[in-house]
């Protein structure tokens, strides 16, 4: 689901990026209205307080060898769907990876698997908190 014909297709090439795109059973624009919702993270509260969040790196194991974030919870976005329940809820749950791509897929696979809970993607804002 996307803004715009552009954001679709753009969402769509990102999936097949990650091995997705046999998956995708449907393609849908937005509604010209929506509530305002903020599902983006607060950086600075991140960066101050990262023990905050329940962090979960959906990178692969020789990725995640070299943590992003210090006792962040590795699970690759592969074994995402089998072992979203591991994941705490008592804090708000912030998905990251490499670049963006794949934490957009672990994000909205954790909501689904995580009803109530509070999930954010990091998604390309991962860089900046990158060595």
């Amino acid at each position: 689901m996307a803004d715009s014909q552009i954001a679709l297709d753009a969402v769509i090439r990102k999936a097949a990026k990650i091995g997705y795109e046999t998956t995708i059973t449907g393609a849908l624009l937005t509604p010209r209205d929506l509530p305002a919702t903020s599902s983006a993270p607060d950086l600075e509260r991140l960066r101050q307080h990262p023990e905050q969040f329940t962090i979960v790196d959906v990178r692969n194991a020789t990725e995640a060898r070299e943590p992003i974030f210090a006792n962040a919870l590795t699970i690759p976005l592969p074994e995402l769907r089998e072992r979203a329940t591991e994941i705490p809820t008592d804090k708000p749950i912030l998905v990251h990876c490499a670049g963006g791509y794949r934490s957009a897929a672990g994000s909205s696979i954790v909501q689904a698997a995580l009803p109530g809970a509070t999930v954010y993607d990091l998604s390309e804002a991962v860089t900046t908190f990158q060595e």
